[in-house]
């Protein structure tokens, strides 16, 4: 091969090498960027209301608080595992070691969210390990009733004390509070002088929070959508759709918005619904996010990774 055709077929071989390099940098960028944004293309609320989901749980039997994780957590700005042991899958804060009282869980779980996320988010859902929540729905009531995490409120499915019959809100279906109010109320539960704010183990959570709360000025908001239709669900699906809850005294007598019907009236924007069996949030994850609906806009999802 001659000189001049030698330089020829270098070069050429350098083009190529060029073009096969660019095209991989120009691909790999391009994946990298819609990855990276997926999250943020499917909820466009999803930087402007940062919500921080908090699941306390058995650690004996964890198994109900991975599905979380591994189906509707995802969606979660911040997800929070609170435990009394440690967990290889979970990293849960374990504020007290082989601990399994949930109201104490949760009330140092929440000072703990409070202490180490309050600036990353706007908004606490604490919700139980067998629900399912929606956190999308939950971010357009509170856009679309102008709540601000600067406000001290908080929210969720409403029982009436048959003592005072003030409404208070049950940990039944998960509650979400506001980045001021859970200031308040982690100030005043580390004042042993504020006896309203002291923690009672073993004593009912909805009515405990309730005493504090209310003692610092954080009021109850409303949660329903604009049909009066409720967005959290105390009792699992089958009991709206077959029995309805007039087999629930309990429900039926405490609730606080009375209704005619025998069934409470879901919102088509439901937040959090109890599910009868952990392995069922796949299921619901499934319905919720992946199922494509003939003749309809498809609305899709962050990868689902059972």
């Amino acid at each position: 091969m001659t000189s001049p055709r030698r330089v020829c077929f270098f070069l050429f071989m350098v083009l190529i090498v060029f073009s096969l390099v660019t095209l991989y940098f120009n691909t790999n960028t391009i994946e990298t960027a819609v990855k990276s944004d997926l999250k943020h293309t499917l909820d466009p609320l999803y930087e402007k209301i940062r919500v921080l989901c908090m699941i306390p749980y058995d650690y004996k039997n964890p198994d109900a608080a991975k599905y979380v994780k591994r189906t509707w957590g995802k969606h979660c700005n911040v997800l929070l595992f609170v435990g009394g042991d440690i967990d290889g899958e979970l990293e849960p804060y374990v504020p007290v070691i082989n601990s399994t009282d949930r109201w104490t869980l949760v009330q140092q779980g929440l000072m703990h969210a409070y202490r180490f996320y309050a600036d990353q988010v706007d908004w606490f859902l604490r919700v139980e390990p067998s629900s399912f929540a929606v956190v999308e729905n939950l971010r357009f009531l509170i856009d679309r009733r102008k709540y601000q995490p600067t406000q001290p409120i908080y929210f969720g499915y409403e029982l009436e004390n048959i003592i005072t019959h003030e409404p208070f809100i049950t940990d039944l279906s998960g509650y979400v509070i506001s980045r001021e109010a859970l200031r308040r109320y982690t100030n005043a539960s580390k004042d042993p002088g504020n006896k309203e704010c002291l923690h009672w183990e073993g004593y009912v959570e909805g009515l405990d929070l309730f005493r504090c709360l209310s003692h610092v000025g954080v009021q109850i908001v409303e949660s329903r959508d604009e049909f009066e239709h409720e967005t959290f669900l105390p009792i699992t699906m089958d009991f709206h759709f077959l029995v309805g809850y007039d087999h629930i005294k309990w429900l039926r007598n405490l609730t606080y918005h009375k209704v005619p019907g025998h069934t409470v009236p879901i919102s088509k924007r439901a937040i959090s619904f109890r599910v009868e069996y952990p392995t069922e949030m796949y299921d619901y994850y499934y319905f919720v996010y992946r199922m494509k609906i003939f003749g309809t806009p498809v609305q899709n999802s962050i990868e689902f990774r059972p």
